[in-house]
């Protein structure tokens, strides 16, 4: 007969990974709401980037990129940031399609280091004050990524659960049991 165990006997044998994954949505899900709760937000980010906001201290080649196609786009890609962080947030900590997610969120938390002038040291937490929150978003992004511990109590464990073609690509292992060669 088979045993069933509850969501609070789930929650408690979650592996550290999966609370890692949970907590970078929410650093992302914290990130949106206070966009959505701010009404002036887009037009703010326009007003930031026109002034040379999260340009000026850039590489080169992303001043362009900025001034080229996001200055002049600044209240739609405000928009896009918003609901950008809204999903990644909620795809991790829900657990659904959590490797494009993680992908997703290393590419946002690069663009957004990027932005800053990337890694220098004096900068970030810690001595030798390397390592700043985009920096750890990215690493604990890449772990979920490579992690299949990070997919427990997911919707992609169900989800490869009742498809099991889709395990490998949805939690990084194979599904089922092995069969034995005898």
């Amino acid at each position: 007969m088979k045993q069933f165990r509850t969501f609070e006997e789930e929650v408690f044998r979650l592996s550290g990974m999966a609370w890692v994954r949970i907590l970078v949505g929410a650093v992302w899900l914290n990130g949106a709401i206070e966009k959505f709760l701010n009404p002036e937000f887009p037009r703010q980010f326009a007003a930031s980037l026109g002034a040379g906001g999260y340009i000026s201290q850039a590489p080169q080649w992303f001043q362009d990129l900025m001034r080229s196609f996001v200055v002049p786009n600044a209240e739609m890609f405000a928009q896009f940031q918003r609901f950008g962080e809204l999903a990644l947030g909620l795809a991790l900590v829900l657990g659904l399609l959590t490797n494009p997610a993680a992908v997703g969120s290393m590419v946002l938390s690069l663009m957004i280091l990027t932005s800053q002038g990337g890694v220098r040291l004096g900068t970030g937490l810690g001595s030798p004050e390397f390592l700043n929150v985009d920096l750890l978003i990215t690493l604990l992004s890449l772990v979920i990524l490579l992690s299949p511990a990070a997919k427990a109590l997911s919707l992609d464990a169900t989800l490869a659960h009742s498809r099991p073609r889709l395990a490998p690509l949805l939690l990084n292992r194979r599904a089922g049991r092995r069969r034995s060669r005898a």
